[in-house]
């Protein structure tokens, strides 16, 4: 399969699911079909050729900081997290959990056509990698808390909220093996995000590194 100049509908959806999926083991549960699913009833479009655009940077940081006691979470926009599934995985063999429950609409407020085709296209090019070596990672631009959308009339409101449910909780790091919970996001920590910091920050440590305005 060829990530250049394809349309949607010539996608096999269902096996770039099974490859970001492939391999998490017990973070399975923890990655999410929603935005596979509404995919299959998107309008068709021509699929834009993809770009490696990886923070080399943020890439150094997250592997600086590594290590198997240390639980990774990267809260950065969309397109951002995507290109670090794919640098981390490929070429550090940290397997990315990619937990994103996006339901993407033609009219949504959140999810663009060049959204969809990277989080093809990286899935296209994900290698199989068998390790024991996880981060997870999720959407910024999940929803905006400066958006008025009363005064929106011609979007799908397909914003959404991260809840604890979407991240593993501190018992179940602990028999993992983590003592650590180590977050990478904007200098503004979302407030969903930092619910669940404050849910469990007395549970389990918790290290905020700040590398984005």
């Amino acid at each position: 399969m060829k990530g250049k100049n394809m349309n949607l509908k010539e996608v096999n959806l269902r096996e770039i699911y099974k490859k970001w999926k492939n391999n998490l083991g017990e973070f399975r549960c923890f990655f999410r079909s929603t935005s596979f699913v509404s995919l299959q009833t998107y309008d068709d479009f021509i699929l834009e050729n993809y770009k490696n655009e990886p923070n080399k940077e943020i890439i150094t940081k997250i592997i600086d900081e590594y290590n198997e006691e240390d639980f990774i979470l990267v809260d950065l926009p969309l397109d951002e997290i995507l290109d670090l599934s794919l640098e981390l995985n490929n070429n550090y063999f940290i397997k990315p959990i990619l937990n994103i429950n996006l339901l993407f609409h033609p009219f949504g407020i959140v999810g663009s056509k060049n959204n969809i085709s990277k989080l093809i296209n990286t899935g296209i090019k994900l290698n199989e990698v068998k390790s024991q070596k996880y981060v997870m990672l999720i959407p910024y631009d999940r929803y905006n808390e400066e958006l008025d959308v009363k005064k929106i009339y011609d979007k799908l409101n397909n914003q959404y909220a991260v809840t604890d449910e979407d991240f593993p909780n501190p018992d179940i790091l602990k028999r993992l093996g983590y003592n650590r919970i180590v977050v990478f996001t904007k200098d503004n920590v979302k407030e969903d995000l930092m619910n669940y910091i404050d849910c469990f920050k007395n549970e389990i440590s918790v290290k905020i590194v700040r590398v984005e305005k």
